[in-house]
Formats: C-alpha cells, structure tokens, sequence
C-alpha cells in the first residue's frame, strides 16, 4: 500500500519521513523524533491531528502524545533505567515494540504498592524468569501478578516468605478454569484492524461469551489487580480464587454487552501491533477489546468504580 495521501499531509507539514517495514521514521519540523506504523499515522492523519504532532511544541503538542500513546525516540533513552529498576539484562527484549511496552509498563509499575521498591521488583522479575517468560508481555504479565498479589497480601514484603505464597496463588489462579481457557479468538479481518469499525462492536458483544483475556497470565494479573473494593484479602483456597477470576471475567464480558455499540471508539497502537476498541468510559469503568492484522482479538483489560 504506498499511503500517498500520508506521504503527501508529512510533507505539507514539513516532516521529514522514512518508510521502512513494519514502521516509519518521522521527523517532525519541531523538531521530535518518533517511529510508527503507517496505518497508526493515516489514523493521526484522517482525525487531523498531524499537524499537532508534528508541528506543534507547546502544550498541543503534550496533549497530542498523550492522546494518541506516543513514544518519542528521545523517551527510549529510558529503558536502561527501567531494565536496571527491573532487574532485566540488556539483551532482553530489545525491539522498538518491546521497548515501548517495558517503558510503559515501568511508568505503571512503579506506582503500584512495592513497584518502586528494588527488592519486590527484583523478585517480580525471577518469579517471571521462573516461569520462562518468552516475550516482553509474558514478562509485564507475570510481574504484574507478582506486584498484585504482594500487594493484597499486605503488610512489609517478606522475602523469606512472600515469593512462595505469590507461587502458591498463581498455581490457584491460572489453574481456574476461567484461565485455562484464555486466548484469542478469530473475530474480525485485517481491516477491522487497520481503521475504525464501527460494525466491528457489534461482532465483539455478539462473540463477548467467547472472549477472553490473551493468556491464563494476563486474566490473572488484571483479577487481582482489580480486585473487587469489598474485598478485605484475596482468598487462599481454591473455590475462591476460582471465583475470584470468573467473577472478574464475567463483569468484563458484561460491560462489553452493556455499552451501546454506537459509543465504541477504537485506537491502532504506535507501532501497529493492535487496535483496541473501548466499551465503556476510559479511566473509569472500560472494558478493552484488541484485535490484530489476522483478526484475532482478546479482552486486554477491565476496570470499574467497584474494583480497585
């Protein structure tokens, strides 16, 4: 696809751009610097916002990376911090994708209960090198359900004691039968992918019993760490976990069906890896739905007033 009418708004903003597969390089006359899927800034380029992104320095500017989830090349120069905070060699995960996606979830972790501490977010790190984690969102996966459980289970961390009931919950929690069943399901098209469809909300509620977080990891980390408020701790049995986990899936589903198609939005990621599509208020009670160029789609989180 030659994306003409992309390449002829980036030079009538006088950006400099290098198309390359699978993302381009632009360099915005003001100056910033950043790599994104051509898909990802036709989106930027059909909501007229390019202008903003490239041109602009003042608070249009901040509002424009925000907005749209912008990683600028100087941002990356980051991610050692954030490897040395995690306690992740600097071999690991080294794509512009990967680096997006461990910058990012830094940011988020370090504002949980114990993320800013060296200690649990190094326990985090060998409890997901424990169990293997291939790619940079096995890792985020696993240590965000480290972080979540230390901070249900309250009080000081123990280092003596805290790892091995992290490990105890985690056999509990992907072992329910709501997370065995994790994994994406075929929905959609490329195209559903690639823009805005509007038509594609309604095939999400029509096949929300279906849908399900992208693995047993990531609906087990998002169920504690959204746990219910009315919740005093998380339970140590099996009945319970179980429930924990269904319960927490359910009410994701249930928003989905709960959201008049017509309110959906949706947004492609920088680097065009998914297009996520909101049912509900962001920020406030959402469920996310992304999909990939294949299709395939997933509940990628769940959150509401009730749940922490």
């Amino acid at each position: 696809m030659p994306w003409d009418d992309l390449k002829q708004a980036l030079t009538a903003q006088q950006a400099v751009y290098t198309p390359a597969d699978p993302v381009w390089t632009v360099k915005g006359a003001n100056g910033e610097s950043f790599r994104a899927h051509p898909a990802f800034l036709d989106g930027v380029r059909v909501a007229g916002a390019l202008p903003a992104l490239v041109t602009a320095t003042d608070g249009t500017f901040a509002a424009a990376l925000g907005r749209w989830r912008v990683t600028l090349d100087r941002h990356l120069s980051d991610v050692p911090g954030a490897r040395n905070a995690l306690g992740l060699a600097a071999d690991r995960f080294t794509t512009l994708d990967e680096e997006i996606v461990l910058l990012r979830y830094h940011e988020s972790a370090r504002s949980q209960p114990g993320g800013a501490n060296p200690v649990v977010a190094a326990a985090g790190t060998a409890f997901a090198d424990r169990r293997q984690a291939a790619t940079v969102l096995d890792f985020t996966q696993l240590h965000a359900f480290f972080l979540a459980a230390v901070s249900n289970f309250g009080g000081a961390y123990d280092a003596s004691t805290y790892p091995g009931r992290v490990d105890a919950m985690y056999a509990l929690a992907v072992g329910s039968p709501a997370a065995t069943a994790a994994g994406p399901v075929r929905l959609g098209v490329e195209a559903d992918w690639q823009t805005h469809r509007p038509g594609f909300a309604p095939t999400i509620q029509a096949g929300r019993a279906r849908l399900n977080f992208r693995t047993p990891n990531a609906l087990a980390g998002h169920a504690l760490k959204h746990i219910l408020r009315t919740t005093p701790q998380i339970p140590g049995d099996q009945a319970g976990v179980h429930g924990l986990i269904a319960t927490y899936l359910q009410e994701a589903r249930d928003k989905i069906n709960d959201t008049s198609a017509a309110t959906v939005n949706s947004a492609l990621t920088q680097t065009g890896t998914t297009r996520t599509y909101y049912f509900g208020i962001v920020n406030q009670h959402a469920t996310m739905v992304a999909v990939n160029s294949s299709g395939d789609a997933w509940i990628s989180t769940f959150y509401a007033p009730t749940r922490l």
